[in-house]
């Protein structure tokens, strides 16, 4: 399908998919009434309810999407992009095990580490660090009620004006979910074992949330052992009717080994191998062998990650007025030993940040009018290492660096309701970013500082009762992290321009019937994108980033479910549901002087992702497909590209009594072979790396859930 021309190819492919979409990106149905305060589900002031965080999200003129644990617990959910799965847009692959790559709208299309281009938070406090990194295993997803996604600038009063825009983590509550105890046990293959302990409580004025998560498993390939631990926990203080304070605490030590990667030939016949050692040389018969780099066994490669996080929302409301304001803190340690040339990366790093938000309703020239405005900043300091790696031990100190991060953010947006069926949404955010690397030993000082107004301009037209057509225009920036500046202390501090985009955004979403539907086309025209590059050898010595000068993305993101048979199948008792997930990604060079138009490597043109389930009030069975026609070109030039592959799964699940539940599933069920990840290069036929991730063969799980 060839859409490079211009955006009028997607209208009409989205026109054509209209009758068969789905709302909110996640079995959307109708917008419930929300029920009063007090009541197991109905949520509070600083924790909103499903319905409540549903309606909200319904009065954005832009993409977005909307997931509940429900959708992803059945499966063997280990990371954040195994939550996102059905979320259009979105494509999600598998680095190492319970680590993600997670590209929105062909974000951070591949940053090797320290993902880039989507901001993370939880309960609205950022888990993306200032530096603008996000390590996305810092998210159990056993601890999630729901998610709601913001693409692209439809995030900005999250501080996100990115191409991915902004993923919002909501955690339950003692007010949110049903008050008392379960226990979570599941196992599977690759002696994979997880158990999780969630407590919930209520009181008049006090209630809380504690859960906590253990995470066992030897990995689908030789040195990839993994060993997590997860604690989480909030307390909501009611002060009065009018104000609450909710306190949250997050704990985390999680490390994996990492195996490394292939080359194409042995990730699709033999994806249980490790990387092979680097060997500099012969230069000429019987000349000396250098072995560069012995491998991720011998160097004991790995990533070792400690969190701990405090976070504070306060939330008052006086007359047609709201306050919500906040602060956090946290911790981070990171022991990560890679490659010989890499060494052993040592981070110790502290953050804080502090938000304050006012929101309300009016009145402008007799018309309705919601807004908003708010700022938010926070600040990181990391005390960078790099240290030899002496066959997976720590040696002598190579480099060190101070690096200091800061983030300020200003935002307003005003939602005029001209017509009782058409609503004008303008927004208005400033950004400003700083980045200081302070070289003390063997490093390179120096700094940037970006700052931009990013505005945006939306419609909204409540088509019918259940149906809604948006139109909008932003202005998007993203500065580099300071792992794009300084490649995690491997190279010198390289100054990098921040990428910035302009976007065009048309959709609907809505229910008609059985039929639910999602669907969205864009356009953004971007200049300095950040692309990121893999040395030539083995795994790339180290991935830098560097700007493009021009490029376009462009896609179709389009959700579908269907209720078929819904009334016969209701008078058995029965539900058979077919839900779907489409994106169409267009990617690629305007014009450059060394890639022309070629196509922009890391993510595949078309993913498509389907699920037709048949449920019973006490059991369910689903079967579902992952297809991807042609994986990705793995280089600029476009000299090669990854093969497609189709995956199929199978999840099951019988409600045994009302606290008992048991619950299976399969992945991969054909066991074929493909490659799950790369690591993108100029020109694979010059530089032949080593730069292919296998993915996960067939694989079984299995788990019961207690209730009390």
């Amino acid at each position: 399908m060839v859409l490079r021309k211009s955006i009028f190819g997607l209208a009409v492919l989205a026109a054509s998919q209209i009758s068969v979409a789905q709302g909110l990106g996640q079995r959307t149905n109708a917008i419930e009434e929300v029920v009063v305060s007090g009541v197991a589900g109905s949520g509070s002031r600083t924790a909103p309810s499903l319905q409540e965080a549903r309606a909200e999200l319904e009065r954005i003129p832009g993409g977005i999407g909307f997931v509940e644990s429900s959708d992803f617990l059945d499966d063997f959910a280990q990371s954040l992009g195994d939550t996102l799965v059905f979320t259009p847009g979105i494509f999600a692959d598998t680095s190492a095990q319970r680590e993600n790559r997670i590209s929105l709208r062909g974000s951070g299309l591949n940053s090797s580490y320290e993902r880039r281009g989507l901001t993370v938070l939880r309960d609205g406090v950022p888990i993306t660090r200032a530096s603008g990194s996000t390590e996305f295993q810092e998210m159990d997803p056993l601890s999630v009620h729901y998610l709601e996604v913001y693409k692209g600038a439809n995030g900005l009063r999250y501080g996100a004006a990115s191409l991915g825009g902004a993923v919002n983590i909501v955690t339950a509550t003692g007010r949110t979910v049903e008050p008392g105890a379960s226990l979570r046990v599941e196992a599977g293959s690759d002696d994979t074992r997880r158990s999780n302990l969630s407590l919930a409580a209520a009181g008049e004025q006090v209630d809380g949330y504690l859960t906590v998560t253990r995470l066992n498993s030897d990995g689908y390939r030789e040195h990839s052992e993994v060993d997590s631990e997860y604690l989480f926990g909030n307390i909501g203080v009611q002060l009065s009717d009018a104000l609450e304070s909710r306190f949250y605490f997050t704990a985390l030590r999680d490390t994996f080994e990492l195996a490394g990667s292939l080359s194409r030939e042995t990730a699709l016949e033999d994806r249980e191998a490790t990387a092979s050692p680097v060997i500099i040389g012969p230069f000429f018969p019987g000349g000396p062998v250098t072995v560069l780099d012995p491998g991720p066994v011998a160097d004991d490669w790995d990533r070792n990650l400690e969190v701990v996080r405090f976070a504070n929302r306060t939330v008052y409301r006086f007359e047609n007025v709201q306050l919500d304001a906040g602060a956090w803190y946290s911790y981070r340690g990171l022991d990560h030993a890679i490659t010989r040339f890499a060494g052993i990366i040592d981070h110790e790093e502290t953050e804080w940040g502090v938000f304050s938000e006012l929101s309300g309703t009016s009145q402008l020239a007799n018309l309705p009018l919601d807004w908003v405005v708010g700022a938010r900043h926070n600040r990181g300091d990391n005390d960078a290492k790099t240290f030899e790696n002496n066959s997976g031990r720590e040696g002598a100190l190579r480099t060190r660096q101070d690096q200091e991060s800061r983030n300020t953010v200003v935002y307003s947006q005003a939602d005029l309701r001209v017509r009782d069926d058409l609503s004008v949404v303008a927004a208005l955010q400033y950004l400003r970013s700083t980045r200081d690397n302070d070289a003390v030993l063997n490093a390179t000082a120096g700094e940037v500082d970006h700052r931009q107004f990013n505005p945006r301009l939306g419609l909204l037209w409540d088509a019918a009762d259940d149906v809604q057509v948006f139109v909008n225009a932003s202005r998007g920036f993203e500065p580099p992290s300071m792992t794009d500046l300084t490649s995690g202390g491997a190279l010198p501090f390289t100054e990098l321009s921040a990428q910035r985009a302009w976007t065009l955004e048309v959709g609907t979403r809505g229910q008609r019937g059985p039929l639910s539907w999602d669907v969205a086309i864009y356009r953004s025209w971007l200049n300095n994108e950040m692309l990121d590059f893999g040395a030539p050898g083995a795994r790339g010595f180290v991935s830098f980033t560097d700007n493009a000068e021009d490029t376009i993305h462009q896609g179709l993101e389009a959700g579908w479910d269907v209720a078929i048979a819904r009334d016969a199948l209701e008078r058995q008792g029965l539900a058979l549901t077919w839900r779907n997930a489409l994106t169409v990604n267009d990617f690629y060079f305007d014009d450059d002087d060394t890639y022309s138009h070629n196509k922009l490597a890391g993510v595949p043109d078309v993913l498509y992702v389907s699920e037709l389930r048949l449920s019973h009030a006490r059991w369910y069975a689903g079967v579902s497909v992952r297809r991807v026609p042609s994986g990705p070109y793995v280089d600029f030039a476009n000299t090669e590209r990854t093969p497609g592959y189709t995956l199929l799964g199978l999840n099951l699940g019988w409600q045994v009594s009302e606290s008992i539940s048991l619950f299976a599933s399969a992945e991969n069920l054909e066991d074929e072979h493909y490659i799950a990840n790369i690591t993108t290069v100029a020109d694979q036929s010059q530089e032949n790396s080593n730069i292919y991730t296998p993915g996960q063969g067939r694989a079984f799980f299995a788990g019961i859930s207690l209730s009390y």
